[in-house]
């Protein structure tokens, strides 16, 4: 028997959420480790269910928006997620076939100019953006040290 994506989804999200209660007591890294195993073994259970199925395009697409949605990630977080995806499933025949990043990106280019292309253009785009993120989270540092070590006594 196969499984419907609600199915995948609601056992994802069951799994995902056992054991979430934590005591008081827990340290952040425990709570931290304690929060994901539950999730890595729901990720898991769901791979397992997918790969005994047969799915179409449109319900594995409807899948993947739905865990999405689930996961609460925002339109920024989904373009990178989406875009990582992308470039690394059409890389990745030539990559597992033991070939260096070059390499692949070269019989990537032999077997399929246009996806090769679009896939150019996405990795420039996806690296652009994690520089800016990485950037501005430079510079939101630099100003909250800078903040932090400033004296901002009140003096009457």
């Amino acid at each position: 028997m196969t499984e419907t994506s609600d199915q995948v989804l609601y056992h994802v999200l069951e799994m995902g959420y056992r054991g979430r209660e934590t005591s008081g007591g827990d340290s952040m890294p425990d709570r931290h480790r304690s929060l994901r195993m539950p999730a890595v073994a729901a990720l898991d259970a769901a791979v397992a269910s997918i790969a005994r199925s047969t799915w179409t395009i449109e319900q594995a697409r409807e899948l993947i928006a739905r865990l999405m949605d689930a996961t609460g990630m925002d339109y920024d977080q989904r373009v990178d997620v989406l875009g990582g995806a992308l470039v690394s499933e059409a890389v990745r025949p030539h990559w597992e076939s033991g070939f260096t990043a070059g390499e692949a990106h070269d019989r990537l280019w032999r077997t399929d100019s246009e996806l090769a292309e679009v896939i150019e253009a996405a990795s420039t785009m996806l690296l652009a953006r994690a520089e800016a993120q990485d950037e501005a989270r430079a510079m939101i540092g630099l100003v909250e040290s800078r903040l932090f070590s400033a004296d901002f006594s009140v003096k009457h």
